[in-house]
C-alpha cells in the first residue's frame, strides 16, 4: 500500500515490521531503523545526483521533498536543476520507493545516482580524503554482502573494515575497479547494514539501468548507480525508475535477504521449469583446464559414477561463442556425443553470453560490439586485465545483428546437438560504464548482462522448451531466466579453502530454495575436500562437479568415488524448500556464515540432513558424519517411508524406526545387497567402518514398514 496521504512534508513516515521500525522524514529523506533506544542504521533515502551541469561543472544535486499529495505522492525538488516525484509504498516486509521520476534541466547529465549521499560542509571537506563535495551517509555497525571477499570467503564487515572500497552488487566486478567478484552469488543488487540488534537491507526492486555498487568510505556507505552520461550523453526527456529502492529488515542479515528475495515472488515466470533441471551434472572443466580433452573417457567415467549429464565446458568450441565444435580437439565430436548418450548420459554445453573471439567470422561488425566513447570496440576478460592475452570482443545486444547471431547460434546448437542443459557464463566479464556501454540506453548497466542471458535462454527454449538453463547468481529477477542455479566452482575460494567456501556459500544458496529453481551444489577441484561439498549438496539438491576425472593426481580414492555415486543416485529432485539450520550459523559481525549440521524442509517435512558435528533433530543420533536423504515425501524424523543414508566418516547412525524395517539394502560399486542391520526398541542402527569406506561403501537404503 502507498503511504498515508494525510502525511505532510515535515512529518515522518514510520513503518513498523519484525520488531523494528523504519522512520523517514518526507522533507529531507533522513531515515533510521531500529528499536527505540538507538539506531541499527541511519542515513538519507532520497537519491542525490552527482551530475555534470550545462556549464560543464560538476555538482551534487540532493533531492528534497516539498509536498505530499493524494496517493502518497511526494513532490521533489532539485533546486534550479529540476523537479520530480516519488511514491513510497509500504510492503509486508518493509518499504519500497515504488516510483521515482525526475525532470532535469536541459543539459544536466547524470554521472552517478546515489542512495545514501549528502553534501559536505566546507569545514567537513577539509577533513575529507577526496576532493568531493559529498560523502556517503549511511551508517551502521557493519555491512553484509554475500561473499564480498571471495578468497577466503567473507560476507560480514565491520563499518571500518572496507576502508575506501567499491564492492560490486551486480554483474560488474573488476570492470568497476573492485576486486574480482565470482559469478556466484552475484547478481545480488542489494546490501545489508546493521549489527547484532538487527539488519536493514537496501536493494533494487528492478534490474538497474546502471552499474550497481556498494560504496564504502571510511565508516560510511551508500549505493551508487553509475551512468557516466558525461561520456555517453544524457537521455532525452524526463527520467523515471520503477522500484529503484526496496527496503526489508530482520534480526539477521540472512532474514533481511530472505524477505527481500521473497518480495519478488510475483515476478516468477509462469512457464514450467525444465524436466532436466535436477539432473546430476558433471562438467568437463576439471579436465579441460589441464589440457585433457578425451570425451569418450570422460563420458565413461561420468557414467560409472551414475551421473545423469555430461556438460562440455569452455574449450569445446572452435572459438568462444562460435557454437561449433573444435574439430582439432574433438575429431569425432558427433560420434562422441552419441556414445555418451548410449552410456545413459544426457549432454550439455557451456556458453558465453557476452564474448566473441572473431566477430567477422560470424558476420558481425564494429557496430555490433560494445564500443568506447572513441567509437572503437572494446575487449575484455574475466579479470579485466589489459595485459592478459586471452581477450574477447564484447557483444552489444542493442544491435539487431548481435541479437540475431545469439539467437540463431543458440537455436542451431540446441536443434543439432540436443542438449539437456545449457550452462551460461561470463555475463560478468564485460566492461563497465567507465569503458563501454550498449548503444541503447535501455540496455545499459545491469540490464546488459540480463538481456544477453535473456536472448540466449529464450532462443534455447524456442528450439527445445525442455532444455534446462543453468546460471550463476542469486537475485530472483536473474533466476527468473533459469531452471538451475549453480554455485560457481570452489576454486574461487583458493585451493586450501574449497570445503570451507562451499559451507559458506551454502548459507546464501539456501536463499534460492523458495525461488522455484533447482540448486546445483557444484564442487571444487580437490578430491580431498569433496566430502565437505557432498555433505552440503545433500541438502542443497542436485550434485554438480568440475572435479578432474581423467587428470587427477593422485587419482580419487574408492571412498571418494563411492560418495559421488551415492549422491548422483539419491539426491532430492524437488525445487522448493527452506533450511533447518540446527547448529549452523547464518553469519554476523563476529562469525562468518558456516553450515555445520543442517537440513532441508519441504512444506515443513524434513527431507534431507547434513550431519557433521553431533547436532541433529531429537529423533536421531549419530557418530561420524552422515548425509540422510528422503527418497519419497516422508519426514526423516517419522520412521516412515524410504530413505538413503551416506556415511562420510566412520560411525553409527541411529534412525527412528517404530517397527522392524521392511528392507535394508547396503550399496557398493553401484550394486545393492540385502543387509541385516541392528534394530531394537524402535531404533535402527547403521554402522560404517573405515574398512567399509575404503572398500567403496556408498550407503544404505531403508524401506520402513
Amino acid at each position: 500500500m502507498r503511504v498515508d496521504h494525510s502525511l505532510t512534508v515535515g512529518q515522518t513516515l514510520t513503518v513498523a515490521r519484525h520488531s523494528h521500525a523504519l522512520s523517514v522524514d518526507l522533507a529531507t529523506g533522513a531515515a533510521r531503523l531500529g528499536p527505540a533506544d538507538r539506531s541499527v542504521w541511519s542515513g538519507t533515502l532520497y537519491p542525490s545526483l552527482w551530475a555534470v551541469l550545462p556549464d560543464g561543472s560538476r555538482a551534487l544535486l540532493p533531492v528534497r521533498g516539498t509536498s505530499v499529495s493524494d496517493g502518497g505522492r511526494v513532490a521533489l525538488s532539485l533546486g534550479p536543476a529540476g523537479s520530480g516525484e516519488a511514491v513510497w509504498a509500504e510492503t509486508d516486509d518493509g518499504l519500497d520507493l515504488a516510483t521515482l521520476s525526475l525532470d532535469l534541466a536541459e543539459g544536466v547529465r547524470i554521472v552517478d545516482l546515489w542512495f545514501g549521499a549528502s553534501p559536505l560542509t566546507d569545514d567537513q571537506r577539509v577533513a575529507a580524503p577526496a576532493d568531493l563535495p559529498f560523502w556517503p551517509d549511511w551508517r551502521a555497525g557493519g555491512v553484509c554482502v554475500p561473499s564480498g571477499r571471495p578468497a577466503p570467503a567473507a560476507s560480514f564487515f565491520r563499518s571500518w573494515d572496507l576502508g575506501q572500497a567499491t564492492v560490486p552488487l551486480g554483474a560488474f566486478g573488476p570492470a568497476v575497479g573492485s576486486p574480482y567478484a565470482a559469478a556466484f552469488p552475484r547478481p545480488l543488487y542489494a546490501a545489508a547494514f546493521g549489527d547484532d540488534r538487527g539488519w536493514l537491507l537496501a536493494g533494487a526492486g528492478s534490474v538497474p539501468d546502471a552499474a550497481l555498487t556498494l560504496e564504502a568510505r571510511s565508516a560510511n556507505f551508500g549505493l551508487r548507480w553509475s551512468y557516466r552520461e558525461d561520456l555517453w550523453g544524457a537521455v532525452s526527456g524526463p527520467r523515471s525508475w520503477v522500484n529503484p529502492l526496496r527496503l526489508t529488515w530482520g534480526d539477521t542479515a540472512w532474514d533481511a535477504y530472505d524477505r527481500y528475495f521473497a518480495s519478488f515472488a510475483g515476478d516468477a515466470p509462469d512457464r514450467e521449469r525444465s524436466p532436466h533441471a535436477a539432473l546430476s551434472v558433471w562438467n568437463t572443466w576439471g579436465d579441460f583446464r589441464s589440457g585433457t580433452h578425451d570425451l569418450p573417457a570422460a563420458a565413461k567415467a561420468a557414467a560409472d559414477l551414475e551421473c545423469a549429464a555430461l556438460v562440455l565446458d569452455d574449450q569445446w568450441e572452435s572459438m568462444v561463442s562460435s557454437g561449433v565444435p573444435h574439430t582439432g580437439r574433438f575429431p569425432n565430436f558427433a560420434a562422441d556425443l552419441d556414445a555418451s548418450r548410449s552410456a545413459g548420459l544426457a549432454v550439455g554445453f557451456w556458453q558465453s553470453v557476452g564474448w566473441i573471439d572473431d566477430p567477422g567470422a560470424v558476420g558481425l561488425t564494429d557496430d555490433d560490439l560494445l564500443r568506447g566513447a572513441d567509437g572503437r570496440p572494446r575487449r575484455a576478460n574475466w579479470a579485466q586485465d589489459p595485459r592478459d592475452p586471452a581477450q574477447h570482443w564484447c557483444l552489444d545486444p542493442s544491435s539487431p545483428r548481435t541479437r540475431a547471431f545469439l539467437a540463431e547460434r543458440t537455436e542451431a546448437l540446441v536443434r543439432e546437438h540436443r542438449p539437456a542443459v545449457l550452462k551460461l557464463d561470463f555475463g560478468y566479464g564485460l566492461p563497465g560504464p567507465d569503458v563501454a556501454v550498449p548503444a541503447d540506453p535501455r540496455l545499459r548497466g545491469e540490464r546488459l548482462s540480463q538481456e544477453l542471458h535473456r536472448i540466449v535462454a529464450e532462443a534455447a527454449r524456442r528450439a527445445d522448451p525442455d532444455v534446462a538453463i543453468l546460471v550463476y547468481g542469486l537475485h530472483p529477477l536473474h533466476l527468473a531466466l533459469a531452471d538451475v542455479v549453480a554455485l560457481d566452482d570452489m576454486g574461487d575460494h583458493g585451493a586450501a579453502h574449497e570445503g570451507a567456501g562451499h559451507r559458506h556459500w551454502s548459507v546464501w544458496a539456501a536463499l534460492a530454495g523458495t525461488g522455484g529453481v533447482t540448486v546445483n551444489g557444484s564442487s571444487g577441484y580437490d578430491w580431498a575436500q569433496d566430502d565437505e561439498v557432498l555433505l552440503d549438496t545433500a541438502v542443497l539438491g542436485a550434485p554438480g562437479a568440475v572435479l578432474p576425472l581423467l587428470s587427477s593426481n593422485p587419482s580419487p580414492a574408492a571412498r571418494q568415488l563411492a560418495r559421488r555415486r551415492a549422491l548422483n543416485r539419491w539426491h532430492r529432485r524437488t525445487r522448493t524448500w527452506r533450511p533447518l539450520w540446527l547448529s549452523s550459523s547464518v553469519g554476523s559481525l563476529t562469525a562468518e556464515p558456516d553450515v555445520r549440521s543442517w537440513g532441508r524442509l519441504e512444506n515443513g517435512v524434513l527431507t534431507a540432513l547434513c550431519l557433521r558435528d553431533g547436532a541433529a533433530p531429537p529423533e536421531l543420533a549419530y557418530t561420524g558424519r552422515w548425509a540422510l536423504i528422503a527418497q519419497d515425501d516422508a519426514d526423516l524424523r517419522s520412521g516412515m517411508g524410504r530413505a538413503a543414508a551416506v556415511s562420510v566418516a566412520a560411525g553409527t547412525l541411529r534412525l527412528p524406526c517404530p517397527r522392524p524395517p521392511a528392507a535394508v539394502a547396503r550399496w557398493a560399486e553401484g550394486r545393492a545387497a540385502a543387509a541385516d542391520p541392528v534394530w531394537h526398541d524402535g531404533v535402527l542402527e547403521l554402522t560404517a567402518t573405515d574398512d567399509d569406506l575404503d572398500s567403496g561403501l556408498e550407503g544404505w537404503t531403508v524401506d520402513h514398514a
